[in-house]
């Protein structure tokens, strides 16, 4: 897929994601703002891709201050803003609900809902000024069937897919497309730490996660609005 000259926000792009998914659409041609909560991550990111296509920035996504800021300063050192990857988010989880802490929900939606909402809600601005846009999401399976201990954390991924469809109705005449995709468990570092056990060959790949993604970014995906597209891998 060719993304020459497209603008790319990238949230979570230091993760064991976003990574892959950055370099993929670096070389794909695309130019590239990277998002993270830490500087040095996304600094790192960019500086092994190349600096003349990159931003790197900081950013506090879960405050709508901080996700307008990302976009300003997309627009003032590229000139527009084409596609956002909402890759941003966290897993968290193992309770049931009675026993589950005050906080343990807000906290799956800051870093899951509002991080997307907020960073759509800005992009989505130039986008609709250009009349070309897209925007793509990050669901969960257990958006779709909730299981037990996993509450909060399937709340704020539910969200995200109806967030991704009431978006997707509002742009559809705009050249605009809002689309998100449901992963099971990818294949990273990070998770193959937590199921040490598992049968990692099962988990859907963050290589075609990109190739996922870099397709629904396309001019060729324009028909596709508003899909939960499933990634499961087999698992």
């Amino acid at each position: 897929m060719n993304m020459e000259n497209k603008v790319t926000i990238i949230s979570g792009a230091s993760g064991g994601l976003g990574g892959t998914v950055s370099r993929a659409f670096y070389e794909a041609g695309a130019t590239l703002v990277l998002l993270g909560s830490q500087l040095a991550g996304v600094q790192e990111v960019a500086a092994s891709l190349g600096q003349e296509r990159t931003l790197p920035l900081a950013a506090n996504l879960s405050n709508p201050a901080g996700a307008e800021e990302v976009v300003r300063a997309a627009l003032a050192q590229f000139g527009r803003v084409d596609i956002l990857l909402n890759l941003a988010g966290g897993f968290g989880g193992g309770k049931p609900v009675s026993e589950s802490a005050e906080d343990d929900l807000n906290r799956m939606l800051d870093i899951n809902l509002r991080t997307a909402y907020n960073l759509g809600r800005a992009a989505v601005k130039p986008m609709l000024a250009q009349k070309w846009g897209r925007i793509i999401n990050v669901g969960s399976r257990d958006a779709l069937h909730g299981r037990p201990n996993y509450s909060a954390y399937a709340i704020s991924k539910a969200g995200v897919l109806r967030l991704t469809e009431s978006m997707a109705a509002e742009v559809q005449d705009y050249g605009i497309t809002v689309n998100a995709i449901v992963p099971g468990t990818i294949d990273t570092e990070a998770n193959r730490k937590n199921s040490p056990d598992a049968d990692f060959s099962k988990w859907v790949k963050p290589a075609e996660i990109a190739a996922t993604l870099l397709f629904l970014a396309s001019e060729g995906a324009a028909a596709i609005n508003g899909a939960a597209i499933p990634l499961y891998g087999r698992s």
